[in-house]
């Protein structure tokens, strides 16, 4: 492919992680409002660093935001993920399992251990939950 369309594909990213790069659902600081708990987690030197910040109203995950440094899938996962933590619970969140990114986004074997780091920052993030 030339021209225009070559900034849409990319044979190393599943077509999902190039739709979110560009359009980056999800990213940013929360607003300066209550009810926002957030964790930080990971490292530039180690390749993936993730805050995630969640609204929280009774009981469940009413919004989500995430600032990301990593490559692609890392940040493609953290916006896959914040759309994904609406609706769930404390103990879902601290549950939730990389692999459901891994999939979602076709993530290679050798990025596993930096989607890692998104199952850190909920289990981080849970422990910030309001009593």
């Amino acid at each position: 492919m030339t021209g225009a369309d070559d900034s849409r594909t990319d044979p190393r990213y599943h077509a999902e992680v190039m739709r979110r790069m560009r359009e980056l659902p999800g990213a940013g600081a929360p607003p300066d409002e209550d009810g926002w708990i957030a964790a930080t987690v990971g490292s530039e030197s180690n390749g993936a660093l993730i805050e995630l910040s969640l609204r929280v109203s009774d009981g469940c995950v009413v919004a989500a935001r995430f600032r990301a440094y990593g490559c692609p899938h890392v940040v493609a996962g953290a916006s896959w993920l914040v759309e994904h933590l609406i609706g769930r619970t404390r103990a879902e969140v601290e549950g939730w399992d990389w692999r459901d990114v891994q999939l979602a986004l076709d993530v290679p074997p050798a990025k596993f251990g930096r989607l890692l780091t998104l199952q850190d920052a909920t289990r981080a993030v849970a422990r910030n939950w309001p009593a």
